[in-house]
């Protein structure tokens, strides 16, 4: 099973079991400089499978697209998400905003 989720299940619980994943998707636009980030998560809980931008072709320079992170359910416990979304080379100040996730994994 794969649990699809966005920017409106910012700061819920998420159950997994062992071997599911989690898709979170969020709105991004690379050419203003903000990117998503991951801030930390709790790596005995969830693994990071994949971290993969998606900006539609054919669009106008500029357009927006999105970043998708997929995580799976490793062993049982629980642990936190947090992602960032800033300008690295600006530091802490540029951050403008943040999507954080519980997540329980059960056997």
């Amino acid at each position: 099973m794969l649990h699809q989720l966005d920017e409106s299940d910012n700061g819920r619980t998420v159950a997994l079991r062992t071997g599911e994943k989690m898709r979170i998707t969020l709105p991004e636009n690379a050419t203003t400089g903000y990117r998503w980030e991951l801030e930390r998560w709790d790596r005995e809980v969830v693994g990071l499978v994949a971290e993969e931008p998606k900006y539609p072709s054919g669009q106008a320079v500029g357009s927006g697209g999105h970043v998708e992170f997929i995580f799976l359910g490793r062993k049982p416990g629980s642990g936190k998400i947090a992602l960032k979304e800033w300008r690295p080379w600006e530091g802490e100040a540029s951050v403008i905003a943040r999507f954080h996730l519980h997540v329980d994994v059960q056997p």
